[in-house]
């Protein structure tokens, strides 16, 4: 079968690489296989995802990568089949990203208007974040925990560390070696669109050895050469240290060495935890991602976690303020009723508070009017009667005479 090849040497994304690019590409060589030669700094997630997805469905791809291979042109390597390296390329995945605009001046308003769009962005990033770990977890079988870290290292991995993490299957001798490192003006453009710096290596005093004894020459200290066995020295140990460190390179290996590394990652059991319902409700994910029966959240994650539990501390709190306030509201309401209850035995004897209001009127209303004592004002009715009280008012009032009449 004739084999189609296609390079992705640019921008992946819309007006280049595209999606629709590689679909047209792959038209008409379902049965045939593939190889897509890949040296990219990356692009879009979107196009990316779903450039992985037609490499997958067409399931014949060799993915071949060269020089600085970065962000989402690692992503769409995920779907090829077999994933093959130049021995000396280097390799780098990251957090997902979003393009932040915002400068000028805000009143307070507008700043904790900004704090909410950005704390959304925020939260929305980590669930793409989340996505693509699951995807490099499932091609390198390394644990998620430890994937989540390199991502957050940015750290350019040579050939032999991206076989070691799994993320390649072979790496190759290329029939016409380049030092990528002495390319100043591809340096440069890795460096201006954010990247780190390449690591240090140099191997060009290294290719000659032989010639400088045959000459009879007398070969000289390569300082670069030793600076790098020391660094070598340094990132091993804090790498036996610490387990996530950035991986140091080895010597060269052969592809049955290859083959065999490849083999020997045992496979991890990745499963999907729905029955978490609240915690997952927090976190914002429909399940957590369990791998060998461990769960790994990452420093968004455990920010949600802390919010939830404050903001549940919270609740509590004014729960309890809440019901102390009743209780001494319902002490208060109990010792006035037992007051109003003392006053006699018709008030304790009715049974709700409307019952003991009208009893107390009742009480008032039975008690006779009586002449009004101190000085009186001239203009007042009362100071103008001769005995001091209208008794011919009072005695006529509908409740004295109920009163007389049952006398």
């Amino acid at each position: 079968m004739a084999k189609k090849i296609i390079v992705v040497d640019g921008y992946i994304g819309s007006y280049a690489f595209s999606k629709q690019f590689i679909r047209n590409e792959l038209e008409g060589h379902s049965k045939n296989p593939v190889q897509v030669k890949i040296s990219s700094l990356g692009g879009s997630v979107d196009h990316a995802l779903n450039i992985y997805d037609q490499f997958v469905e067409h399931g014949n791809v060799t993915a071949e990568l060269s020089a600085f291979v970065a962000s989402s042109a690692t992503i769409i390597s995920l779907g090829a089949k077999t994933v093959r390296m130049n021995e000396n390329s280097f390799y780098l995945i990251h957090k997902a990203m979003n393009w932040v605009d915002e400068w000028g001046t805000m009143n307070e308003d507008e700043i904790e208007n900004l704090i909410a769009k950005l704390e959304k962005q925020k939260q929305e990033l980590a669930k793409v974040t989340l996505q693509l770990a699951k995807m490099y977890v499932a091609k390198s079988g390394k644990a998620l925990d430890k994937i989540i870290g390199l991502m957050k290292q940015e750290t350019w991995l040579t050939a032999e560390e991206a076989l070691d993490w799994g993320f390649v299957d072979e790496v190759f001798i290329p029939d016409v070696a380049e030092n990528y490192l002495e390319n100043m003006p591809l340096v440069a453009m890795v460096t201006s669109n954010g990247f780190p710096d390449p690591p240090r290596k140099n191997k060009s005093q290294a290719t000659q050895p032989s010639q400088s004894k045959q000459s009879g020459q007398q070969t000289g200290l390569d300082e670069e050469s030793l600076f790098e066995r020391i660094w070598n020295k340094i990132v091993k140990k804090q790498t036996d240290d610490n387990p996530i460190s950035k991986p140091v390179s080895g010597p060269p290996v052969n592809s049955n060495i290859n083959s065999k590394i490849k083999t020997n990652n045992k496979p991890q059991k990745i499963s999907s935890m729905k029955q978490f319902g609240k915690i997952n409700a927090v976190l914002g994910v429909d399940a957590l991602e369990s791998v060998d029966e461990s769960v790994s959240l990452n420093s968004e994650q455990l920010e949600l976690m802390e919010g939830a539990l404050s903001q549940a501390e919270q609740v509590a709190t004014a729960r309890d303020t809440s019901e102390a306030e009743r209780d001494t509201a319902q002490t208060n309401l109990t010792n006035a009723v037992a007051a109003y209850d003392a006053i006699d035995q018709t008030i304790a004897a009715a049974e709700t508070t409307d019952a003991k209001v009208a009893a107390i009127r009742a009480l008032l209303a039975a008690k006779p009017g009586s002449e009004i004592h101190g000085n009186l004002d001239k203009k007042d009715p009362a100071g103008n009667t001769t005995n001091g009280v209208d008794w011919d008012t009072i005695n006529n009032l509908p409740h004295n005479k109920t009163v007389d009449k049952n006398s």
